[in-house]
This record gives C-alpha cells, sequence and structure tokens, in this order.
C-alpha cells in the first residue's frame, strides 16, 4: 500500500510499504475516509517544530472498520464508521482510568499517529490502511449520518475547542469569551464556533487575517479585525488564545478579567515564555496550558455534533482527493481535508 512521508523541509514522498495486519488482541485495521490536516501540521513540513523527519504524516483521521481481532468481534463490524484518537493510549493504565488517555504510562509519553517518534512505528493516517492497537480504547463509533468531512479533525483540532472553551462553557454558559485567531488557525474558528453555538454570553473573535473574520462572521460570530493586536481586547472571563504569536499571547494575557481563565492552543518551542505574572497574581487568573485529552473531549464534542447543536462542517476550506494529497498538504488553507474512496 502507499502512505505519504514527511521526508525534509517541504519535501513529501509517497512511500510503497506492505499492508498492516492485525497481529494480536484489541486491534482493528482501519481505511481513512476523511483524513484532515492538522494546524500543526503546516509547521511540521515547514520545519518549524521539534519534529524531525522521516516518518508518515496524518494524525486526524475518520475511516472505516475493515476487520478486527477475533476478541473485538461483535464490539465494531465491517464497515462501520469511526472517529480514531490521534494519541495512542490503552485504556486500562491508571492515567486512562483517571481520563487521562494523554499520559498513558503503557506507551512512551506522546506517543501518536503522523507525528514522530510514534509515527515511525504505528504510521500516518495519510494511507491506504491503519493498524490500530487498543481498538476498544482508540475507536469512537460514528452515526452512518454523520459527514466523514466535517468532523476529521475530530481528534485534535475539533477536541482542542472544548479543551478551550466547551468544558468551561458547559458549566459556566453566561461566561464572556474573547476567541484570539491566528497560526492555530481552524483551532481558532471551531472554539469560536462552540463558543457562539453553547454560550449565553458575548463571544467575540479577534483576528489578524481578513479570510478566517469574513468566515467567523458568516457563520453569525462577532468579529473584530485588527492589522496588529492592540495591548487589550478588553475584559472576558474566559480568553481562548490561538495566535501562536508573541502579540496575539499578549493581548489575550491582558484581556483576562478578574477571577478569569485563559486557555491555549499554542505551541511555543521554547522553555523561555514570558508572561505579565504580577498581574495575573492580582487578577486571579486561571491558566491552563496542556496538550488535549483527545479520547475524552472527542465523546463530549460529537455527542454535540450528531444532536444537531454544532456542525464543524463550514470551518473545512479544502477537499482534496487522497491522489492529490502530496501537493494539497503543503498548499495553504486553513482546513485541508483528504477524502479517501470508502471500502467497497
Amino acid at each position: 500500500m502507499q502512505h505519504l512521508v514527511f521526508r525534509k523541509k517541504r519535501i513529501l514522498e509517497w512511500e510503497e510499504v506492505s499492508s498492516p495486519k492485525i497481529t494480536g488482541k484489541n486491534q482493528a485495521l482501519v481505511r481513512p475516509i476523511a483524513i484532515a490536516r492538522c494546524d500543526l501540521d503546516i509547521g511540521i513540513v515547514t520545519g518549524k517544530t521539534l519534529f524531525r523527519p522521516p516518518f508518515p504524516l496524518g494524525h486526524e483521521f475518520v475511516g472505516e472498520v475493515i476487520s478486527v481481532s477475533d476478541d473485538l468481534t461483535g464490539q465494531f463490524t465491517a464497515k462501520q464508521r469511526v472517529a480514531v484518537s490521534f494519541q495512542i493510549s490503552c485504556g486500562t493504565c491508571p492515567s486512562c482510568i483517571a481520563a487521562d488517555s494523554k499520559s498513558c504510562t503503557t506507551l512512551p509519553p506522546i506517543t501518536s499517529f503522523g507525528m514522530a517518534p510514534g509515527a515511525q512505528i504505528y504510521g500516518g493516517a495519510v494511507a491506504e490502511s491503519v493498524l490500530v492497537p487498543y481498538a476498544s480504547q482508540m475507536l469512537l463509533p460514528m452515526k452512518e449520518s454523520t459527514d466523514p468531512v466535517a468532523v476529521a479533525s475530530l481528534s485534535d483540532n475539533i477536541a482542542e475547542a472544548w479543551k478551550l472553551a466547551g468544558k468551561y462553557l458547559e458549566t459556566r454558559p453566561d461566561s464572556r469569551v474573547l476567541v484570539v485567531g491566528g497560526q492555530a488557525a481552524s483551532i481558532g474558528l471551531y472554539t469560536a464556533l462552540l463558543a457562539h453555538r453553547m454560550g449565553r454570553g458575548t463571544v467575540v473573535y479577534w483576528d489578524t487575517d481578513r479570510a478566517r473574520i469574513d468566515l467567523a462572521s458568516s457563520l453569525g460570530i462577532p468579529c473584530e479585525y485588527t492589522e496588529t493586536f492592540p495591548k487589550s481586547a478588553g475584559r472576558f472571563d474566559l480568553v481562548c488564545e490561538c495566535a501562536s504569536t508573541k502579540e496575539g499571547w499578549d493581548m489575550a494575557m491582558r484581556s483576562i478579567a478578574p477571577n478569569g481563565v485563559f486557555t491555549s492552543a499554542s505551541i511555543f518551542w521554547t522553555n523561555k515564555w514570558e508572561i505579565p505574572y504580577l498581574e495575573l497574581y492580582n487578577l486571579g487568573a486561571k491558566l491552563h496550558i496542556t496538550r488535549v485529552d483527545s479520547r475524552e473531549y472527542m465523546t463530549k464534542i460529537l455527542s454535540l455534533i450528531e444532536s444537531g447543536i454544532y456542525d464543524p462542517g463550514p470551518i473545512v476550506t479544502k477537499v482534496a482527493s487522497f491522489s492529490d494529497a502530496k501537493e494539497a498538504w503543503i498548499e495553504p488553507s486553513t482546513k485541508l481535508v483528504i477524502t479517501q474512496a470508502a471500502i467497497n
């Protein structure tokens, strides 16, 4: 079969490899039918992260079950549609039992599809098929009517929206919410849309990119376009930072209301990053900076999608075929989804 490999900066290659096979218990073979390019993938292929090639690409995907190990017969069926957690976790260790599967102790830290070093063992999603270990933990069944393109990012960028906003608005729907858009391009939009649909308070989306502002505005989200971020956007109970720049980060930090919550989707590849410590201390601000809980949040947000409360589909700005994935993966677009024919 073929899978797409990140060979070196801005160089992707199709590679012919043996098709994966079920070799033990609790495994599933899945055919990816919608593979989303994560916001982080742009940084990966342009050499702006600490992930070093070569490795297979793609970690956000939904697919159809090809086959499962004998012990899973009856739990999953052939051609069943599933979303797949990008973080690989066992489901049985103390961390997984405590609903912290991103910290699974059975596997090395930060093991995932589509990113090194995990991808060098488990592969990537831009492939004709993927072997999913710990399948009873990793697979989330979807309704047949759920659009796979709309939810292709469910395991990461859409789940980030729950991390940034949903988990807070679930109990505090009247919160005033600021979403600062930027390099985490689709995450900012997914988050603003989720806050707009879940919240009862003010929600405003700020960005320096006119196209993203226009997209958010078309979905009814109140927006503020700015060429450069000001010192502050006001005071908000919940600030969701997706800018991934110092200017956007600084504005977000200085827009937190007393006792407010600050969440971030940004990854800064350094241990040295300034925050206005004394100001935050006096405000009583709460900072939530962490990786997403993929498997746990997938369940939460899929229920909102399948109940009709939240539709992430409009955030997808480009769809390309599997055969065009190599070229499409490095072309600019807010949210790219690669599609592959379903099982015959």
